[in-house]
């Protein structure tokens, strides 16, 4: 068997994307768990029990140093007659902010 050097390239390039995918879903999982936390305080019910990524860039934290910053969607209900949406965004595993839009409340 005659492994290449860019077989070797290959092989650390998709290993890394999975590195890569495999912390995003820890992330993923940590945002799903604030959100949750923000629908119980504000007496929300979180509908679909997901989130969906819509912006995924690098930032700096408070001490400089470059992370990827995350910001999802959820939706959530007030009433159970409709639908709205909100905005969970972390930098690194850390909370940076969540928001909703205006809502009926009960």
């Amino acid at each position: 068997m005659n492994i290449q050097l860019s077989d070797i390239i290959w092989f650390g390039l998709l290993a890394s994307l999975a590195a890569l995918w495999w912390h995003g879903q820890g992330i993923k999982a940590a945002a799903l768990v604030h959100v949750k936390k923000y629908c119980e305080h504000y007496d929300i019910q979180l509908l679909d029990e997901s989130l969906v990524l819509r912006k995924l860039w690098l930032s700096r934290n408070k001490e400089g140093v470059v992370r990827i910053q995350r910001t999802y969607f959820f939706e959530f209900t007030s009433t159970g007659e409709y639908r709205y949406r909100g905005t969970i965004t972390l930098l690194g595993y850390k909370l940076q902010g969540v928001d909703a839009q205006t809502h009926h409340l009960q």
